[in-house]
């Protein structure tokens, strides 16, 4: 592939920059390099109009910062998953029967519902949490979960109540 002169001279001059803001803002050199490469491959796959921005280097810094912001939102929500496991297994263990009923029933609900409900529940994430993951507003979020708990009562079947306290607690019981 024949590379535009002014595009070869445009990579030279903005990786080195590239890389260094970005590993400023992440400090992590290994992921401002794909950041970099990342941010040059769209500038290089759309330069006809890159090319003639008043500056495209300009443009490439916003693009970089856009996706190092991506990262940094990735590691926030990677660290409060850590986080809520880490507490969660310093938590008491369920009843054993319980436990089961609850597994085998969420292995019975299609992969969405049960991605929103160990996310939700399991996990701690708040529905704007979820929402900001999968693209969506939290009131869409707040629907799916209220259809995903629908149908998690339906597979545990009377035997087994999910009683949901509020939006941040979910609790489950035997039938009383």
């Amino acid at each position: 592939m024949d590379v535009p002169p002014e595009l070869a001279a445009f990579i030279e001059r903005e990786h080195p920059r590239l890389v260094r803001a970005v590993d400023l803002l992440l400090d992590d050199r290994a992921v401002a390099e794909e950041v970099a490469q990342e941010t040059l491959l769209r500038a290089a796959s759309r330069w006809e109009h890159v090319g003639e921005l008043s500056s495209p280097g300009g443009w490439a810094h916003r693009v970089a910062v856009n996706l190092a912001t991506s990262q940094l939102r990735r590691r926030r929500v990677a660290w409060r998953a850590r986080s809520r496991v880490a507490s969660a297994e310093s938590q008491p263990e369920p009843d054993t029967a319980t436990a089961l009923a609850v597994r085998a029933a969420l292995s019975r609900l299609d992969e969405p519902q049960r991605r929103l409900l160990v996310l939700r529940h399991v996990l701690g994430w708040s529905a704007r949490e979820i929402g900001d993951l999968d693209g969506v507003r939290a009131d869409t979020v707040r629907q799916q979960l209220h259809r995903a708990r629908e149908a998690l009562r339906v597979e545990l079947g009377p035997e087994l109540d999910i009683e949901v306290d509020d939006e941040e607690h979910n609790h489950v019981h035997g039938a009383r």
